[in-house]
């Protein structure tokens, strides 16, 4: 039967209402969730958010989102539930949970103490507590939070295996060490629980300081589980240590075979790989990656190793533009200064009480940008990899700033052609590069980290329109107990007035 000859139904019986349509959508949405199935539960949830007005969806769309990766649009449809759930357990819950992977650790600490104070006795208010005061560096309350909700269920391996890392990231080695021996040699682990608490007591043994230790505990974990990219991992990373670089490769090659799709391995391994085919730059995860979990002691450990950077774009800067900042009362002072890759804000320390017009700062990792933020000294910050943020950004700057951001960038054209685009005329770029005497204009080191030459970046400066100022070796800081060497520039574009 055609669809114009079908019959029609009983004219009595009224349309469905939306509203009805909305929480259908939303209870089917949710039991997908609990099935551990969040990309099937989107549309749904979305649809029963944006199109049905159904305000419970915001909250369970944002669980999704957050199970799918997508901390940013979670926290937005956080922001898109009703007034009546604001103050509520779940949306304190995924808000925590959002703004904690955001790297947002003080709001995200908020939130989890609002859901604490709301619901006391509830574990997983609890464990976001913990895991915020932690993030916050408020060690000795985060062990205290989450070494409560284990001592309630010391059989739980998942309380033992938070424990264990939150003492870990606090520096108690050896008190890691114990509990991972109590839950691996006293508890029958499931294979997940033992695959991380393997790899988390070859970390640890990595972290005290102890490679061949460390090396040892992820061999044993291999040998005991088979091929683990964690394991294979750590113990890459504790060869480097120990100077046996020819042997680390094979565990990088094993490691990136078991999770192609982790930037931060799969950029450590194209670093031992055929040089050849070096990528042109460290994938956006990878630095995202590497910079969230040095963002708490970044600054600590730069200035043990001497970090030179600041000091020599001030210097520099204060050596081309004569008068900057001299004087009672003050003299010349810069315009609106953009600082990439600003991590914790040191350049924005050293530089804000010499900038009369706007400081801003760009940045990857969200955890290095919360640093920076409690500094005070920016204007505004962005979450954005460089090149993008450059794109979208109609400011003409007098300078441009680059400390030590191009060691995560191989090919530097097209970047140092998008800063000449935001330079105002007469404006500078200043940047710290890791130098090579190599005969290729870059390289890709096993460090992770991209080194120039002098060659190359004369080269790719006037492909950029970009004249150099100053181009000279410095010693940026220590490695290894040995200077490492680099470039400091400082730039011009071509024809730009003196």
């Amino acid at each position: 039967m055609s669809q114009a000859a079908a019959p029609a139904g009983p004219a009595s019986l009224p349309a469905r209402p939306r509203a009805g349509l909305g929480q259908r959508l939303l209870a089917e949405g949710r039991r997908l969730l609990a099935a551990g199935k969040p990309a099937e539960a989107l549309p749904l949830l979305r649809t029963a958010a944006t199109a049905m007005g159904e305000p419970a969806a915001w909250i369970a769309l944002a669980e999704a989102l957050l199970a799918l990766g997508e901390p940013q649009a979670a926290l937005e449809a956080c922001a898109g539930a009703s007034e009546a759930d604001e103050g509520s357990l779940p949306l304190l819950l995924a808000r925590a949970r959002a703004l904690g992977r955001l790297g947002r650790a003080r709001e995200a600490l908020g939130d989890a103490a609002s859901a604490v104070l709301l619901a006391p006795r509830d574990e997983a208010a609890r464990i976001l507590l913990g895991q915020a005061l932690l993030a916050s560096d408020r060690h000795d309350e985060a062990i205290s939070v989450l070494g409560e909700v284990w001592r309630e269920a010391p059989e739980e391996a998942g309380g033992a295996l938070r424990l264990a890392d939150a003492m870990m990231r606090a520096g108690r080695h050896d008190a890691t060490a114990e509990l991972l021996a109590f839950l691996l040699d006293g508890l029958l682990l499931p294979e997940a629980s033992r695959r991380l608490a393997l790899g988390l007591r070859a970390q640890n043994a990595l972290l005290r300081g102890q490679p061949q230790a460390a090396l040892e505990a992820a061999n044993a974990g291999l040998a005991a589980l088979g091929h683990d990219a964690t394991l294979h991992s750590i113990a890459a990373h504790a060869l480097i240590k120990l100077g046996q670089r020819p042997q680390a490769r094979g565990h990088l090659m094993q490691a990136h075979r078991l999770a192609p799709d982790d930037a931060y391995i799969g950029h450590l391994a194209a670093s031992f790989d055929d040089p050849a085919q070096a990528p042109e730059r460290a994938a956006a995860a990878y630095v995202t990656h590497l910079f969230d979990g040095y963002a708490a002691g970044f600054e600590a450990s730069l200035l043990g190793l001497g970090y030179r950077a600041p000091g020599l774009i001030l210097r520099a800067l204060e050596a081309l533009l004569p008068g900057l900042g001299a004087g009672l009362p003050p003299g010349r002072k810069l315009g609106d200064v953009l600082d990439l890759g600003c991590g914790t804000g040191l350049i924005g320390v050293v530089l804000h009480d010499l900038v009369a017009g706007r400081l801003k700062g760009v940045d990857l990792s969200p955890a290095m940008l919360e640093e920076a933020r409690l500094k005070g000294v920016y204007t505004s910050l962005e979450h954005a990899e460089i090149d993008v943020a450059l794109a979208r950004d109609g400011t003409q700057y007098e300078a441009v700033i680059a400390a030590d951001v191009f060691c995560y960038l191989g090919a530097l054209d097209g970047t140092l052609a998008a800063i000449t685009a935001r330079l105002a005329p007469g404006g500078l770029l200043l940047f710290t590069v890791e130098a090579s005497d190599d005969a290729a204009e870059w390289t890709l080191t096993d460090s992770g980290r991209y080194r120039h030459s002098e060659a190359g970046l004369r080269r790719a400066l006037a492909a950029a329109g970009l004249v150099p100022l100053l181009l000279r070796r410095e010693a940026l800081r220590l490695e290894a107990d040995a200077a490492l060497a680099g470039f400091l520039v400082a730039a011009q574009a071509a024809g730009a007035p003196p």
